[in-house]
């Protein structure tokens, strides 16, 4: 059915005097921070290669703010999923025309290559029609069936929810057919302008605390009630100590506030909801330490600089997606007589770390609990990995088997 489209044959190709490639990421904010390793690898193996960037379009303004990308291409997927929804279950050589012209449409001329990061048909698509090549989850080009193998390996962990140890960025990097660059990456954060009422966010007293409120999934949400005691409980043992709440959830965060008394609220600052894309990444960047569930803005202040403490529950896992860079911290919830139980959702705490989390940022001191234990991440010449808190920080050995396995002839 796809070879109704003759990929890309009304489209030319670009200076012929430069590589171009393009990065093809159309998943939400958290994905596409984790996309900072592979961009970071693959200029690295081509210095001179210029790389673009396909997104979703409410996400280009960060997509811009990412090292070593050109020029960012806007997907607009309202309309992608309208158009699906028009085709319904019958895809017409129509729709497949109209599908090909709408993405030529985003650039003008061909590149040389297409990195793609996902296995929908839509970023294949936009791979095939936009690039003579493609690298990415299929081998044989976009008609091919069958998956290459870091395609396979990233399917294979997320259907079976087997232990993972490679983590979801390095495998970005797999895909594209380039190691992980050792080290992490980190966004290119310009001053960007915040609003007076902003505008103190990190500039007087402190420690500076970011809390992200929301989550992208309603079984990732941390129970307001447990937020409103961790922001009593730290106010109390730092009195110059001042909170941000983050996220979109602006309801959340209303009730959050509602429940404290009066004589705090001067140090807490309600970010919710109010800020553009660039705001958030300048706010997360001043505070001192951000926490949160495995959601977007967490990801984000891991790539502006700033140190995360992750809280991993429900379907998290901090191997697979645990903040990306060195001496981040997660307290992963697992299952237990008391503290947890296990469902749809994976696994739900009936506790949460609140006291341990507001220990590590005042006195540096780390403890897990018996159904929390904590991880601190690290960085190695094969990607991102964590090691339980107080053991020595050996990287787990299979993570390098899986690549000689995986990518043998390269590197």
């Amino acid at each position: 059915m796809w070879a109704l489209l003759g990929f890309g044959q009304a489209t030319g190709l670009l200076d012929n005097d430069m590589r171009h490639a393009l990065i093809v990421q159309l998943a939400r904010l958290g994905d596409l921070m984790q996309t900072l390793p592979a961009i970071k690898a693959i200029k690295s193996a081509d210095p001179s290669l210029v790389l673009d960037l396909l997104c979703p379009a409410p996400l280009s303004p960060i997509g811009r703010m990412l090292p070593g990308i050109t020029r960012v291409l806007e997907w607009d997927g309202p309309a992608w999923r309208q158009s699906g929804q028009d085709a319904g279950t019958g895809l017409h050589q129509k729709h497949l025309r109209d599908a090909e012209r709408r993405i030529s449409e985003l650039s003008s001329q061909r590149y040389d290559c297409a990195y793609v990061l996902n296995q929908h048909p839509r970023a294949l698509l936009a791979g095939a029609v936009l690039a003579r090549e493609m690298k990415g989850p299929r081998l044989h080009g976009p008609l091919g069936e069958q998956p290459t193998p870091w395609a396979s390996y990233v399917r294979d962990v997320a259907a079976n929810r087997r232990g993972c140890r490679v983590h979801l960025a390095d495998a970005f990097c797999g895909l594209c057919g380039v190691y992980p660059p050792g080290t992490s990456g980190t966004l290119s954060r310009s001053s960007c302008p915040l609003t007076p009422d902003f505008e103190p966010i990190g500039k007087q007293g402190g420690p500076w605390i970011g809390l992200i409120v929301g989550a992208g999934a309603d079984e990732r949400l941390v129970p307001t009630e447990v937020w409103k005691r961790w922001v009593l409980r730290f106010m109390e043992a730092a009195p110059a100590g001042r909170v941000v709440l983050v996220g979109q959830e602006r309801e959340r965060a209303r009730y959050i506030q509602d429940q404290l008394p009066s004589s705090i609220l001067g140090r807490l600052w309600d970010a919710t909801g109010r800020t553009s894309l660039p705001e958030l990444a300048e706010i997360l960047g001043r505070c001192h330490t951000v926490i949160g569930a495995d959601t977007g803005p967490l990801h984000l202040a891991a790539a502006v600089g700033t140190r995360v403490i992750g809280w991993y529950f429900a379907r998290a896992r901090v191997h697979e997606t645990g903040p990306y860079g060195i001496d981040h911290l997660v307290w992963q919830a697992y299952k237990s007589e008391e503290g947890a139980v296990s469902g749809l959702f994976g696994v739900q705490p009936t506790s949460w770390p609140i006291q341990e989390t507001i220990d590590a940022v005042l006195t540096g001191r780390i403890q897990g609990l018996e159904e929390w234990p904590v991880w601190v991440s690290q960085c190695d010449r094969w990607g991102a990995y964590y090691s339980e808190a107080g053991r020595h920080p050996a990287p787990p050995r299979e993570r390098e088997d899986l690549w000689r396995e995986l990518q043998p002839l390269q590197g």
